[in-house]
């Protein structure tokens, strides 16, 4: 049996990745930057976010700071799938409003 992988927008298959075991992390976020308390774990290869409000992210070690200015923002709702590189082990999110919650979700 073979198995057809799923295509993207230019007709080339993706990798399907599965979920981390206890690879989700809750923030609350506010008006001041927070990151995951626990670093991701090094067999994490991507993470999808998501929020339930208007935020901007920042990718990073366990000083990184997203900042309203600069950092991409993640509009309520929409999952966002990012790499990671080496060095990237936290996530950190700043409201661009309202307060809300943010989920980082771990894949391997």
């Amino acid at each position: 049996m073979s198995l057809l992988l799923p295509v993207d927008d230019n007709g080339n298959p993706m990798q399907v990745l599965g979920f981390a075991r206890d690879g989700t992390q809750k923030l609350t976020v506010a008006d001041s930057s927070v990151r995951t308390s626990t670093a991701l774990s090094d067999d994490i290869q991507v993470i999808t976010l998501i929020a339930t409000g208007p935020c901007r992210f920042a990718i990073g070690d366990a000083a990184v700071i997203a900042d309203l200015a600069s950092s991409p923002f993640l509009y309520p709702g929409i999952y966002v799938d990012v790499p990671l590189r080496r060095s990237e082990r936290h996530v950190a999110f700043i409201a661009e409003a309202e307060d809300c919650v943010a989920y980082v979700i771990g894949r391997n």
